[in-house]
């Protein structure tokens, strides 16, 4: 559970920030078959995935990571208590939905594809004892893809298990996760499935009495694995020509966020709600690292060869959140950086937004909580996602 805070509109304005101007893209021209197993699978996400808040603040996440939703992004997060939060032990949970709107190139790889189903979710509980906290969020995404032969669906599900620590004053709050995907392959019969882990580790700088909160996160590569099907033939599974490998790049970032509002930010105050205009301004700077002859999931689909994560890709994403009616309303808006990660084709610019209002007040465990619902929506070149969530107003 967690706290944020506000100023006037001018401000909101300010964080809107325009990444860039247009950048012209090459579109990719005739793409070759494939024809050997000689290449790896680059599963990324060139998109802002996560919560509500996440996706409305423009991808921004590092700085302003805290409780369950924020440890999608900071494994530091279960430690960072709301500023209400001052009995011995406290928790949250999050739930967030996104689907895919009007999106004609989801990936940014210059493919038209009109027909593509992208359904994401995401959710977690968190809970904090003292200066410890644990996590558990996941995360599941099915995609259908337009193909020659009819459809081709890829699922893939993510589980992390988090621990935080922060103690004294607050000031530092740091976390180790280890995460857990699966991803399934399958069109007229299932080709391939693979599960694969990884570390990583975050933190936070928050000094007391003060308005400045820094983040940063290292996620390491979730190691290739070799791609092995004894349902068909690898070199030939139903036509396709499965990849020899899979890789999640490893990724850094660290942001930024400044918080404007009658009170200091990081500090304790009493009652269950911290009830006030509030603006908070936040960036992020994240670069994803390459993947050895790496090749995009869709053009997979279509039997074409297109390299994808040759060189690392950087992402840069600002945000705002404004709490227009304090307890009650808060309005978010943001804009990101979407790198060339597919040979032959520019980055774009994306323009988020989103509104959270507070729906109903519960008591449980002689504690009063309010319930939270949203939604939130990304849009930029040929690309639009929209989402819903629930969870605890902080």
């Amino acid at each position: 559970m967690i706290v944020r805070a506000a100023v006037p509109t001018r401000i909101a304005g300010i964080a809107l920030i325009a990444l860039g101007a247009s950048v012209a893209t090459a579109r990719a021209q005739a793409l070759p078959p494939i024809t050997d197993r000689a290449w790896t699978l680059d599963l990324y996400d060139g998109a802002a995935i996560g919560s509500a808040r996440i996706v409305g603040m423009g991808g921004v996440q590092l700085a302003t990571a805290e409780g369950s939703a924020g440890t999608l992004a900071n494994p530091a997060a279960p430690a960072v208590r709301p500023a209400t939060s001052t009995e011995r032990w406290d928790w949250d949970f999050h739930l967030d939905a996104l689907s895919a709107v009007v999106a004609s190139d989801f990936d940014n790889n210059g493919l038209a594809d009109a027909d593509r189903d992208d359904r994401r979710t995401s959710f977690g509980i968190a809970g904090v004892y003292g200066p410890w906290g644990v996590a558990i969020v996941g995360g599941a995404a099915t995609v259908g893809l337009p193909t020659p032969d009819g459809a081709l669906t890829a699922s893939t599900s993510v589980g992390k298990l988090a621990v935080g620590y922060a103690p004294g004053d607050e000031t530092w709050s740091v976390g180790a996760a280890v995460r857990v995907g699966r991803l399934d392959v399958e069109g007229a019969q299932p080709m391939f499935a693979l599960v694969g882990s990884g570390l990583e580790v975050g933190g936070l700088y928050r000094p007391f009495h003060r308005a400045l909160r820094i983040g940063a996160v290292a996620s390491l590569a979730v190691p290739g694995k070799d791609v092995e099907t004894a349902a068909c033939d690898p070199s030939d599974c139903a036509g396709y020509i499965l990849p020899q490998r899979v890789e999640v790049p490893w990724q850094v970032g660290v942001g930024v966020a400044w918080r404007f509002a009658p009170t200091a930010w990081n500090q304790w105050v009493g009652g269950r709600f911290r009830d006030e205009r509030q603006v908070i301004v936040a960036a992020d700077l994240v670069v994803a690292g390459p993947v050895a002859g790496g090749m995009g999931l869709e053009a997979f689909a279509r039997k074409q060869w297109q390299p994808s994560g040759r060189a690392a890709s950087w992402w840069l994403r600002g945000g705002v959140e404004w709490e227009a009616l304090p307890g009650r309303v808060r309005l978010r808006g943001g804009s990101y950086w979407e790198p060339a990660r597919f040979a032959g084709v520019g980055g774009r610019v994306h323009a988020t937004g989103g509104v959270e209002v507070a729906v109903v007040s519960v008591r449980a465990w002689s504690r009063r909580y309010r319930i939270r619902a949203g939604v939130t929506a990304d849009f930029a070149r040929a690309f639009g996602n929209a989402g819903l969530a629930v969870g605890f107003w902080h």
